[in-house]
């Protein structure tokens, strides 16, 4: 099995330029259920995990694949909780990453560089996934539209990702970031984003008045979400194609049979509409979400920083 993973990734890696594994828990710790139950959601709900399950009396079959022992859960936590399991020994880690392994040494083979290599780890991230991706350096994604801006510890916060993480205000599965702000200031919730956006990229002397500015036009606040996310930590952006071109129309709706899904295009004349747009914001306009990027750095600034935002200002031509 590991030959024929290993020749299916080399193949891959021939023809791509990178590798995005979109859920690798289930190449670390996946979540099985008895497939013979007569209610198929009330199984996934009752299921575990594969390599996790040392000694749970629903699932007495799990125990002869179990990598985790009895006495490194948890079990005041839900099954399906990250930290269920709690500790690991480097031996374990390498069980874990039996098949994980294989793919980053392909990656590694061919480049050098684990940098061609996405895991698209969202919300849950079980503490066997965390071991085996740290154990290669790898980082998970941070959606940034999707963080609760009430809990400091969310992990789509821009300020908790770290160097190796893939940050990103949103991708094929979430709104456009701009239909997104056009429901921000429907429903209310402009003000409340500004304020944190605010807080991320202004300096506490104009942070009110910054708030205010871009709580008051949807074009800046969408703007500074994007700055939010080259300032962070991360060292790895994703702009999705809808965010860059200013569009609001949904590319997939998650869980559900649309006809429209994945069917959204890049209009044939955005490169000679997108200039004259960017020049009114009404697309992503790099060069400005560039200056803001960098003013959010200004403990770090030198002469040579401000003249680079002011050009990038200048270039960008529609916000002062």
């Amino acid at each position: 099995m590991l030959k024929f993973l290993s020749a299916r990734v080399n193949k891959m890696l021939q023809e791509f330029d990178g590798l995005r594994i979109d859920h690798p828990h289930g190449l670390v710790s996946p979540w099985v259920y008895l497939a013979d139950t007569a209610d198929p959601y009330r199984a996934v709900q009752q299921g575990a995990r594969l390599f996790s399950s040392p000694n749970l009396p629903d699932h007495p079959q799990l125990a002869q694949y179990a990598i985790a022992r009895a006495e490194q859960l948890d079990t005041s936590l839900p099954r399906y909780a990250d930290g269920w399991v709690r500790e690991l020994d480097p031996r374990q880690i390498e069980r874990y990453a039996l098949l994980m392994d294989p793919l980053v040494d392909a990656v590694r083979t061919r480049s050098g560089t684990i940098e061609e290599i996405l895991c698209e780890v969202l919300s849950t991230l079980p503490y066997p996934l965390a071991r085996t991706i740290e154990r290669h350096g790898l980082g998970r994604f941070r959606v940034t539209q999707k963080a609760d801006l009430e809990n400091p510890d969310d992990v789509y916060r821009s300020e908790n990702a770290r160097a190796e993480d893939w940050i990103m205000a949103g991708n094929h599965d979430t709104p456009p970031i701009w239909r997104l702000a056009r429901a921000w200031f429907d429903n209310g919730q402009a003000r409340h984003q500004a304020d944190y956006l605010a807080w991320r990229l202004a300096p506490e002397a104009t942070r009110e008045a910054f708030a205010r500015e871009i709580a008051g036009d949807r074009r800046k606040l969408v703007h500074a979400k994007l700055a939010d996310v080259l300032a962070s930590p991360a060292t790895h952006v994703m702009i999705f194609f809808a965010d860059l071109l200013g569009m609001e129309a949904i590319y997939n709706r998650p869980g559900i049979i649309h006809p429209d899904n994945w069917r959204l295009r890049v209009s044939p004349d955005f490169e000679e509409t997108y200039p004259a747009s960017a020049a009114r914001g009404e697309v992503l306009n790099i060069p400005t979400v560039l200056a803001l990027a960098l003013r959010a750095r200004g403990t770090e600034f030198t002469a040579a920083h401000r003249d680079l935002i002011d050009q990038l200002l200048r270039l960008g031509g529609w916000w002062e």
